[in-house]
């Protein structure tokens, strides 16, 4: 919803369009709802073979809710499917029609899925990234590699944003009593490897969480206390990824509690609780084109992060305000930073809950002026 706030304030009349591959239906349907008085248009995808195929490759639910509206000025697609995306230029380009790509990631498909699927992932992948992006007319993308690997065209970098009702009551009526504990609580939210897959070449995975528990078990054997809260997957599904980890989990009992996969309300109240997000990252091609929403989530709520320093990260992430950073493949500085701030005071740590209350480089509002500078730039054209 953020860039639908975004596109409002500039003056624009916002409308959704999405999918739902879980629906049952025997063939494809299309529900339109209203969510926060915007256009909201559903495809219910049936699991059927041909549906599936035809939607992978079809362009018509698009068309169909495109008709329904006059004077169409721009067609915004989101990591959209590299067949329909570029038949659906061809289109816009017959209706004057401004085609913009909204990327936030370069998907890689990871070991252990169907190698057809494989496959056909990175064919996708590659044919957006590398062809039909190169077709439109702007880019909204997460990051200054993506802007790089784009040079010549009309190209704006935003981050992830992240400002939910939750987020902005939390930024209007802070929590100012202070946190008296003395244990300080560390949070991991998210996905860091494709569950029920084992695990052998460790680089593959999204996010390292393996790295920071291992961070914190040399920091237990040298007698520092803390909690940390593993919420996403549950302790088994985590070994049965990587079982090899099982000895420093076993001593780490009582320290790290897994709490498997949640509502996202109850993520963000854990967050909220918790002194550090953490999170850290190789950099590969991935990692780097993307931007992490946890990072932008972990702010908003008042929580600083510890996360590697990567990409575009410390443009947004304010060290020793809003976070601390680790090194890419430096495992003795990382565990430093770990033991920095374990050795934090209550009254360090809640001034730092403060900077991050009060900035604004994740919410929208902040992002208003430079999307509606490059929208100007495409339509001077």
């Amino acid at each position: 919803m953020n860039y639908a706030n975004v596109f409002t304030e500039i003056g624009y009349h916002v409308v959704f369009i999405g999918a739902d591959n879980c629906s049952d239906m025997a063939t494809n349907g299309l529900v339109k709802t209203k969510v926060l008085d915007y256009d909201v248009w559903n495809f219910e995808c049936s699991r059927r073979l041909r549906y599936k195929i035809n939607d992978f490759l079809g362009t018509k639910n698009v068309l169909s809710v495109v008709s329904k509206y006059d004077d169409v000025q721009a067609i915004i697609f989101y990591n959209y499917r590299s067949i329909p995306f570029l038949r659906m230029v061809y289109y816009c380009r017959k209706n004057d029609i401004k085609v913009i790509s909204n990327t936030t990631e370069w998907y890689a498909s990871k070991s252990g899925k169907n190698i057809g699927f494989q496959f056909v992932k990175n064919l996708d992948t590659a044919l957006r990234m590398k062809v039909v992006n190169n077709k439109v007319d702007g880019l909204i993308v997460t990051s200054s590699f993506l802007k790089d690997f784009y040079k010549g065209s009309e190209v704006v970098v935003v981050p992830s944003l992240s400002e939910s009702a939750s987020e902005s009551a939390i930024r209007l009526n802070p929590i100012e009593a202070k946190d008296s504990r003395e244990t300080i609580r560390f949070i991991y939210a998210g996905n860091p490897f494709s569950i029920g897959t084992r695990i052998k070449d460790r680089s593959i995975m999204k996010d390292r969480l393996d790295k920071a528990i291992g961070y914190f078990y040399r920091v237990f054997v040298e007698g520092y206390d803390f909690q940390f809260d593993i919420y996403g997957l549950t302790r088994e599904q985590y070994l049965n990824s990587l079982p090899e980890d099982q000895s420093m989990l076993d001593a780490l009992e009582g320290r790290i509690f897994f709490h498997g996969f949640v509502r996202s309300d109850v993520v963000c109240s854990a967050i909220r609780n918790a002194d550090f997000t953490v999170l850290i990252r190789d950099v590969n091609r991935v990692t780097l084109a993307g931007f992490p929403t946890k990072i932008a989530e972990s702010i908003n709520l008042g929580i600083p992060v510890l996360t590697t320093r990567l990409g575009d990260m410390d443009k947004y992430v304010n060290e020793d305000k809003t976070g601390f950073f680790f090194r890419p493949d430096n495992d003795d500085y990382n565990i430093s930073v770990v033991r920095r701030v374990l050795a934090m005071d209550r009254d360090e740590i809640e001034s730092m809950k403060k900077c991050c209350r009060e900035s604004t480089v994740f919410r929208w509002v902040n992002w208003v002026s430079p999307i509606s500078e490059f929208l100007n730039r495409l339509w001077v054209d």
